[in-house]
């Protein structure tokens, strides 16, 4: 299953967000949900992008597809680019021919991004009769034949039940098989694998993996579980408060991650006690990042993790950090790097 140990392909940028700004404007003042991401997702690479939730990391992806009324948002600079043309340029026309098409998203929720009306092949086949102008009846048949892809059984019946005939896992499938069926460049997969018990999660990234593989889909891959990161993705972007605070290749991320965030993150991890017998009490408390996440609202002044971070000097609630290399292909924004 795992993906993460594969070399990585050569740089090879499919999708390039640069200093992306999503703002949001309320009565309360303008909240910065993504302010000034910059990352690439490489042709045939699996990418994770992890972080707290209210970070930024669905606002970002939604973005790239422009999914996101404005108003309330505002995108207030950078640029997202496929193949070399900035997705932020294009008419609503335009970006449907791109949406399902080249670029699909697998949503956190599959009951509420699936139709309760609409049968489950029905859905599937809508897309690849917009997209690759196929018949009602060859769409039909390509539905079923995803539908089998994805290994849900009996395809041709189940192909004319509805989303709540659907276990919650068998949802996540079908949506996966809608996401596929125009065979796009690029999926993103939104926390694909929440609510779903552990047996069905592994199977989830098996499966996306395998089909990675057999359509060579570049996947830029949403989550908060650590160890969904660690068994698929080649590289990982931490956010952070709307902020990217590191990028590495996933085994350096894990060996030695640079930021107190990330630090926080995998020490926060739940882990099996290897000494088997041990008593609960005597279990080693689980850590936790202490103090709050901050608010977006208003300009961020310093860094916005020094109020949590046992490494904070006067500095970092003065001047926000800036991205600085730390070795191959690992990145990091921090002033005590290396500090006790």
């Amino acid at each position: 299953m795992n993906d993460a140990s594969t070399p990585g392909p050569a740089p090879d940028p499919i999708v390039e967000i640069d200093d992306l700004k999503v703002w949001f404007a309320s009565r309360d003042g303008i909240t910065r949900a993504v302010n000034g991401v910059s990352f690439e997702l490489q042709r045939g690479e699996t990418l994770g992008l992890v972080g707290e939730s209210g970070c930024g990391k669905s606002v970002t992806a939604m973005t790239m597809l422009q999914l996101i009324p404005s108003p309330p948002s505002v995108i207030a600079g950078g640029s997202v680019r496929y193949n070399g043309a900035n997705l932020l340029e294009y008419d609503e026309d335009r970006m449907r021919r791109i949406r399902g098409n080249e670029i699909s998203m697998i949503f956190q929720d599959p009951m509420t991004s699936l139709n309760p009306v609409l049968t489950v092949g029905e859905q599937i086949a809508e897309t690849a009769v917009l997209h690759r102008r196929l018949g009602r009846r060859e769409a039909r048949e390509l539905a079923v034949e995803m539908l089998h892809k994805v290994n849900i059984p009996e395809p041709r019946r189940r192909a004319g039940e509805y989303p709540h005939q659907f276990s919650g896992g068998m949802r996540q499938r079908a949506m996966i098989a809608a996401a596929l069926v125009c065979d796009p460049k690029v999926l993103i997969a939104d926390e694909p694998t929440t609510a779903l018990d552990v047996t069905i999660q592994a199977q989830i990234i098996e499966l996306m993996l395998g089909l990675k593989r057999e359509f060579g889909t570049s996947i830029l891959l949403i989550t908060h579980d650590l160890g969904v990161v660690a068994e698929t993705c080649a590289r990982v972007v931490v956010m952070y408060a709307g902020r990217k605070v590191e990028e590495a290749r996933t085994a350096d991320l894990f060996n030695a991650p640079l930021h107190p965030y990330t630090q926080g993150l995998l020490a926060a991890t739940p882990r099996l006690s290897t000494a088997p017998g041990t008593r609960r009490a005597d279990r080693p408390r689980l850590h936790e990042i202490p103090g709050m996440v901050p608010t977006l609202k208003g300009e961020q002044k310093g860094c916005s993790f020094a109020p949590r971070c046992p490494r904070a000097s006067a500095r970092c609630g003065e001047q926000a950090p800036q991205l600085q290399a730390h070795g191959d292909g690992h990145v990091v924004a921090c002033w005590n790097v290396g500090s006790a």
